[in-house]
């Protein structure tokens, strides 16, 4: 283990800087603590990079299981469509991004570079051997992608980006009467549906500045930047998908302790205020909203029984329901459950357990996914899909960790293209136009990364 004197500011612009060039993986908590998340954790040099589609899940959970082991770290995206091939859902055939969504990106490190925000400290774990090349790396490039974004100021009305969206609103609100439908005949309880949006940056405005300005006006606990071989992923993610981590005893039961799963599903949302006494009103309405709050429980019930399947009986348990959690935009209703896991539940079991995340599917959930599939006119990509890392024991200083975020107000960057997913659950009190205007305000972060003006209507 090595520490070095670098803040939390330059370390970014250093990786950023060399994302130019190299593949580069940010996970960034942006010091805002949620969920207990503190640290920022990235690669440079990969030791092993992968991307992979497969029409057979289970060649592809074994390579999970084959990678995310041994003595390297990774960081990690899994695409929402891949839930589609591990539930056995035949998916319609829809317009396929150029080049496509990796079912799997997974990039191997046996350097990680961390900083913590809560003691303000950086250290790189993992091959000594590397230590100083590494540090010699950062330290060149501190200054440098600060000095090409010091004099960029995109204003709206010079280059706004160009939107689109694979729904026009009368489509979107007729979609939402859809599932109503659906409901009422019992099909499905809640549905997230979500529409597409699709932006053409303007020159100059790079993957790399629009995480900056995530990361300053919008800073989230699950924030990411991935440099993929063939695109780039900014992610602003509010919501823990999952963590599993080991040597903790969550239940208190006999035999010492286990590996411990949370997950932390968010449904509620409330947009900020622009006064103080704004919003305390919009925190309370949300607090005693009943319909966000049996959405949040309807989701918690599917996430218990997702974790019964790989969890030792009797230990699941509700932590946290319905509590609030402040973030610069959004007010959100987040719970936690946790579950002590059995000793055979490996990663593939786990994945096939809860893949994708219920909070973005609905319930239940298997029904619903098909429901998405034939509303939605876009493949989900890695949009609603997960972004993490894992950790091994032993190796970089820290206990052996998977852990994931649910890839939401997350973008993915093709060329000049960048394209993301805003949504919703739909319930059978929803109001249609509330709907569709919740799925603007959780744009909102993207919006203002990308000069889109707060008044923006599609």
């Amino acid at each position: 283990m090595h520490e070095f004197d670098i803040t939390a500011d330059e370390l970014v612009s250093a990786l950023l800087s060399l994302a130019a060039t190299e593949t580069v993986c940010i996970l960034d908590s942006c010091g805002v603590g949620n969920l207990g998340s503190h640290l920022l954790i990235a690669g440079i040099e990969p030791i092993e990079i992968v991307e992979i589609t497969n029409d057979d899940a289970d060649e592809t959970l074994s390579f999970l299981d084959e990678k995310l082991s041994g003595e390297s770290a990774s960081i990690l995206t899994i695409s929402y469509d891949f839930g589609l091939k591990l539930l056995g859902l035949a998916p319609r055939i829809k317009p396929i991004e150029h080049p496509p969504e990796p079912d799997v990106f997974l990039a191997r490190y046996d350097v990680l570079i961390i900083h913590d925000y809560v003691t303000g400290k950086t250290r790189l774990a993992g091959n000594a051997n590397k230590f100083v090349a590494i540090s010699r790396k950062l330290d060149d490039n501190i200054s440098n992608f600060r000095s090409q974004i010091s004099n960029l100021n995109f204003e709206i009305s010079n280059a706004p980006p160009r939107l689109t969206s694979n729904f026009s609103k009368k489509t979107y609100l007729e979609a939402i009467g859809e599932i109503k439908e659906l409901i009422r005949r019992g099909d499905t309880y809640q549905t997230n549906l979500t529409q597409q949006l699709t932006s053409i940056l303007p020159v100059g405005l790079t993957p790399e500045i629009i995480f900056v300005r995530l990361r300053r006006n919008h800073p989230a606990p699950f924030s990411a930047f991935i440099k993929r071989r063939y695109s780039t992923v900014v992610s602003a993610s509010p919501e823990r998908f999952f963590r599993v981590r080991k040597g903790e005893n969550p239940t208190g039961r006999e035999g010492g302790p286990g590996r411990e799963i949370t997950t932390s599903p968010i449904k509620g949302t409330q947009h900020r205020g622009a006064t103080i006494k704004e919003d305390e009103t919009l925190r309370n309405q949300l607090l005693t909203s009943k319909k966000d709050r049996a959405e949040n429980t309807m989701i918690v019930d599917l996430l218990r029984n997702d974790l019964g399947r790989v969890c030792e009986f009797g230990s699941i348990r509700v932590a946290k329901l319905c509590e609030l959690e402040t973030h610069p935009t959004f007010f959100h209703l987040v719970s936690t459950v946790t579950g002590e896991l059995r000793d055979d539940a490996g990663i593939s079991d786990i994945l096939r357990a809860v893949f994708p995340c219920g909070s973005i599917t609905g319930a239940p959930k298997i029904n619903t996914m098909r429901i998405i599939d034939e509303i939605e006119t876009a493949n989900r990509g890695l949009s609603m899909g997960a972004i993490g890392y894992y950790i091994p024991k032993d190796t970089f200083g820290m206990p052996e960790t998977l852990d994931l975020s649910v890839a939401i107000r997350t973008m993915v960057v093709r060329g000049d293209s960048a394209t993301f997913n805003v949504g919703g659950g739909i319930v059978i009190d929803s109001d249609p136009e509330s709907e569709y205007n919740e799925t603007l305000t959780k744009a909102k972060a993207l919006f203002d990364a990308m000069g889109v003006s707060s008044e923006f209507k599609l």
